[in-house]
């Protein structure tokens, strides 16, 4: 052997990559539809409506919207300024234009249609994943809707109590107020 790998494409040689790449489009949020909120039904039959979380960046309130990612198919012309081989248990060859962009030789092609019909078949996949990892999020975050339910019912029960006692507290600061005393002031 001459030391030297075959490589399907040389330097000048102009191809066709298949580029399929992901540009954001708002789109109503799959969880709540745009309503920016959820109706959970609890296990005893009662409805709540929540902020829906899905369409809430960080701390902000919903949006209603999310920016979905659409992938385009655009065949690129690429003319060839580096080749690399790479020898790891096999042959790996990658390739350059202008010397920063790396192509891995299974995305390029001799003809722009061939370089579509990849596009197209890469598409395919990144969709089915997208969509896949939409359906997974809704089932999770009904999930994290229902823990959010109880969360905020336990909270707003506690602070219904504590609410309570604050009131009866006042209650007794009032009478002791009107009720002349040792000088005390305190009412706890």
């Amino acid at each position: 052997m001459s030391g030297k790998l075959p490589s399907k494409y040389q330097v000048g040689d102009t191809v066709w990559h298949a580029r399929c790449d992901w540009s954001p489009v708002e789109q109503p949020c799959p969880i709540c539809f745009g309503n920016r909120e959820v109706m959970l039904t609890l296990g005893n039959g009662d409805e709540m409506m929540l902020p829906c979380n899905y369409c809430a960046p960080g701390f902000e309130a919903p949006k209603g919207v999310v920016a979905q990612y659409e992938h385009i198919v655009a065949p690129e012309p690429v003319t060839i300024t580096g080749v690399e081989i790479k020898c790891n248990g096999g042959v790996v060859k990658s390739y350059y234009r202008s010397g920063c962009f790396g192509y891995d030789e299974d995305r390029l092609y001799e003809f722009k249609e061939d370089a579509a019909k990849r596009g197209l078949a890469l598409k395919a996949e990144l969709d089915h994943d997208q969509n896949t990892r939409v359906d997974n999020l809704k089932k999770s975050k009904a999930k994290s809707f229902s823990w959010n339910a109880g969360y905020h019912m336990r909270e707003a029960k506690r602070d219904r109590a504590s609410a309570e006692r604050h009131e009866q507290k006042a209650v007794l600061c009032k009478a002791r107020a009107k009720t002349p005393s040792d000088g005390a002031s305190r009412c706890d």
